[in-house]
């Protein structure tokens, strides 16, 4: 029964000591990485007026905080959209803010498929 006793403390033991060592590695290891990824990035000053992307906006932002990428005018790149991005007219044209030169404009599609763009199909 002794040796049951031992084993059972010992097994305990074992059990519970790696655990406090195991919470210390695991944080360590979040602010390393945390750490690694402040290094990619380069020195706000660096960013100061430009424009970047979205990516490295959100980066600037975890690293630094909104009001220091405020603060250096910093600022997010924008998509513009010159199309709404599908066909009209059966898939025989495209909406577009303005027609090519060797397109026209469906008027028959364009209200009802195209809402404020025009449906162009080539000629």
């Amino acid at each position: 029964m002794e040796r049951k006793s031992f084993l059972s403390v010992f097994l305990i033991v074992l059990l519970v000591s790696p655990a406090s060592i195991l919470a210390k590695t695991i944080k360590e290891e979040g602010e390393t990485r945390n750490k690694r990824q402040a290094q990619i990035l380069l020195p706000i000053a660096s960013y100061a007026g430009l424009t970047v992307t979205a990516p490295v906006f959100a980066a600037l932002v975890a690293a630094y905080g909104i009001y220091a990428v405020t603060r250096y005018a910093i600022r997010k790149r924008r998509i513009v959209m010159y199309s709404d991005s599908h066909s009209c007219a059966n898939n025989r044209g495209w909406c577009r803010e303005s027609c090519f030169s060797h397109e026209y404009t469906d008027w028959a599609n364009t209200f009802g498929v195209c809402g404020s763009y025009f449906c162009c199909r080539p000629y």
